[in-house]
């Protein structure tokens, strides 16, 4: 989807603060607010756009002991169907994927402590189509910007727009200076 520098410019500023108002939004990006406002429904209809929400701080909500889960799950489609149906139902589940490889699945889970995360592991065990996990514990996160690479990718288009721009330009400038009319007109002058 090829996106004009305004929306560009309403994406950006929604991904920053998805809490400011059309006006704000229209003035920043040199729209009115009523073209914002119908940029955002139609990002929405299409899709770009899926919701808003807002983002939580799990340590202040105790959930402060995150870990990842890679399970090896047997083929069978009904005992899958079991496990992902229990995956999808708990609430210390934040993220499910499947993938392709030595894993079938892959978890990022929440919990208040350890204790907590040893009960799930033992519930999800349990389950006929668990083979084999391997569990990682964060102790530490360095970076949580899921929004970066959307900001990068918007800012790489703004950037890729700006110099096809600029060659376009220096283009067009070469081609007139090529003309011996136009260096005449624009005060060049050629030395013999």
């Amino acid at each position: 989807m090829r996106l004009r520098e305004k929306d560009k410019c309403i994406l950006r500023l929604l991904i920053q603060n998805g809490r400011l108002p059309f006006a704000e939004i229209g003035r920043r990006c040199d729209v009115s607010r009523q073209v914002a406002f119908e940029r955002v429904k139609r990002f929405l209809e299409e899709g770009l756009v899926e919701g808003f929400t807002i983002r939580l701080n799990e340590e202040k909500f105790g959930l402060s002991f995150r870990a990842y889960v890679l399970i090896i799950a047997k083929p069978s489609e009904s005992l899958r169907k079991e496990l992902i149906n229990f995956l999808q139902r708990s609430r210390n589940v934040r993220r499910i994927q499947l993938l392709f490889g030595r894993y079938d699945f892959f978890l990022e889970l929440l919990f208040r402590n350890k204790d907590e995360m040893t009960d799930f592991i033992r519930e999800m065990h349990a389950f006929e189509a668990v083979e084999r996990t391997e569990t990682f514990i964060v102790y530490q996160t360095l970076k949580e910007k899921p929004e970066d690479p959307f900001l990068a990718l918007l800012d790489a288009d703004a950037h890729a727009d700006t110099n096809a721009d600029t060659n376009a330009d220096a283009h067009a400038g070469a081609h007139a200076d090529a003309n011996p009319t136009n260096r005449q007109k624009s005060g060049k002058r050629e030395e013999q």
